[in-house]
């Protein structure tokens, strides 16, 4: 390995987030790969680990942009050859792809704003997926019951992905049956935005298009987005480190 931790942009507004003050304090080294301005996509399996984040387009639309085959390509060869690989929401249908799985729009529609992730019995053996197990306080600070109370995320989606072949289901959510994954012994897809913190969120709603997407659904989505993002950053911390300590083992 000759790099650390490589994160591949798809555009400008979406960077890893609450991520990097956690590689930051544990100095390991990290930059991205921004694949929007024409960078080549690089050669994965000189990173110390890979994180593919989201964007707008999707994995079958790679005649309008084609960095997102060789992509695909790349995570193959990384996940095969043992790098360690999360990817989010865009970047998780790119790893379910890259592993052989179809990504297809969801046919229950869009799924924008804060919700709840079911954990799934298969999940307790993994060692991010026993992070969904821990329930997290909702918008009001209520804390759910019951076998359905998984953390509270921040979803921004409208595809979704078959489970890959092999790979173990880690969470669910009422529109997704696929929320989160695990393949082999170290990649793994999240479907939602468990790195969106105040400052991120703060700059999608700032763009037309992001803003415009979540009013759509609802008028008042963007509103509600926002305040969820300031009640909500508390809850998520324990599983932004479960997910930083599966990709590089303990501090």
């Amino acid at each position: 390995m000759t790099e650390g931790v490589v994160a591949l942009r798809h555009v400008p507004c979406e960077g890893i987030g609450a991520f990097a003050p956690l590689l930051d304090a544990r100095g390991v080294p990290w930059r991205y790969a921004d694949l929007f301005a024409g960078e080549a996509v690089p050669d994965l399996r000189r990173a110390r680990a890979v994180v593919a984040m989201g964007g707008p387009m999707g994995v079958y639309e790679a005649a309008r942009y084609p960095f997102l085959a060789a992509e695909v390509a790349a995570l193959r060869a990384a996940t095969a050859g043992g790098v360690p690989v999360l990817g989010v929401c865009l970047g998780s249908q790119l790893l379910a792809a890259a592993l052989g799985a179809p990504v297809r729009p969801n046919p229950r529609g869009k799924e924008i704003g804060w919700g709840r992730v079911r954990p799934t019995p298969e999940g307790r053996d993994d060692r991010l997926g026993r992070a969904f197990g821990r329930p997290g306080p909702g918008p009001d600070g209520s804390r759910p019951d019951g076998a359905d109370g998984g953390p509270v995320v921040l979803h921004w989606h409208g595809d979704v992905f078959d489970l890959p072949a092999g790979a173990i289901p880690l969470a669910s959510s009422v529109l997704t049956d696929h929320q989160a994954f695990r393949w082999g012994p170290s990649a793994w897809g999240l479907l939602f935005h468990v790195e969106a913190d105040e400052a991120l969120v703060a700059r999608w709603l700032a763009e037309p298009a992001m803003r415009a997407e979540a009013a759509a659904l609802d008028p008042a989505l963007p509103d509600r987005i926002t305040a969820g993002t300031a009640s909500l950053q508390d809850g998520l911390r324990p599983l932004r480190a479960a997910v930083v300590e599966a990709l590089l083992g303990p501090a």
